[in-house]
């Protein structure tokens, strides 16, 4: 396990990236609840996927978590443009997205995440490639950004139920425990997104572009969270459903299916539909 300086000021930095005009609000929380940020091994005898918090301030996470929100948004963003691509055609070529998938599961099943290979065109974890030369890379790559950052946001939202008393106790009924987790989902959202006229003033940009931008990164977070708990999707004495925490994120987001954020993660579904038609997901039809 490692939780040195370097960590702690590489989930600072990530933060900040994902919501540059919430630096003072992470400086206040920093300050209040002292979060520690560490990396366990791929294979510990907490388990393969490791992403959770505890002990009052403790985030725990592993590589191999960290690359399935980066791996899992570009695979989110490869369904949305072959779909989109596709109704242009007049025909879909899902082959690239199920690979990508595929590759997914191997990343989740192996011993040493990294030792699977990315597929084609993705660059590593944190690298961020050039918008003129490889403009749909470096959106994904933004994006993978926010849906690690939410992912992470929501552990740290724990730590603070826990440290004010307001978290769910052993002997609380499952509604409870299913209950902070939805919590700790509008959490995550919402920081991400309550702020955001203030770094559009800042910088001078459309408000309602960060917007759409950083709920893409958030329904990303959502497909990458069904890509993981594949076949686990039914509630648990612990967590909701999957397919209720997204209506709950949708909700906080105010979806309603015209805007391009809604429309792109749509298409980013279908593609996930087209292999795995019980998946849950924003806007389906039965």
């Amino acid at each position: 396990m490692w939780y040195d300086d370097k960590v702690q000021e590489a989930a600072r930095n990530l933060f900040e990236g994902a919501a540059p005009e919430r630096k003072d609000d992470l400086t206040e929380f920093w300050t209040k609840y002292r979060p520690r940020f560490s990396i366990l091994e791929d294979v510990s005898p907490e388990g393969r996927f490791v992403l959770d918090s505890g002990a009052f301030r403790d985030v725990r996470f592993n590589h191999r978590a960290m690359r399935a929100f980066w791996l899992g948004s570009f695979i989110a963003w490869e369904g949305y443009r072959a779909i989109a691509e596709g109704f242009v055609a007049g025909s879909f070529d899902l082959s690239r997205f199920c690979k990508m998938a595929e590759c997914f599961e191997r990343m989740l099943t192996e011993d040493d995440s990294s030792a699977v290979s990315l597929p084609d065109g993705i660059p590593d974890p944190g690298t961020y490639p050039d918008t003129s030369q490889y403009p749909q890379s470096r959106a994904a790559s933004e994006l993978a950004t926010i849906a690690t950052g939410w992912a992470l946001l929501h552990e740290v939202c724990h730590l603070r139920h826990q440290q004010e008393g307001t978290g769910a106790a052993l002997a609380d009924p499952p509604e409870r425990w299913r209950e902070e987790e939805l919590s700790c989902d509008k959490f995550a959202t919402k920081f991400l997104l309550d702020k955001i006229n203030e770094y559009a003033e800042a910088e001078s940009v459309s408000g309602e572009q960060v917007r759409q931008k950083r709920e893409m990164g958030i329904y990303f977070a959502m497909f990458t969270m069904t890509l993981i708990s594949a076949d686990r999707w039914d509630e648990t004495n612990t967590h909701p459903a999957m397919e209720r925490r997204i209506a709950e994120v949708m909700r906080q987001m105010g979806a309603n299916g015209s805007r391009p954020a809604d429309a792109i993660a749509h298409m980013a579904f279908v593609a996930l539909w087209s292999v795995r038609p019980d998946a849950p997901g924003p806007f389906k039809r039965q």
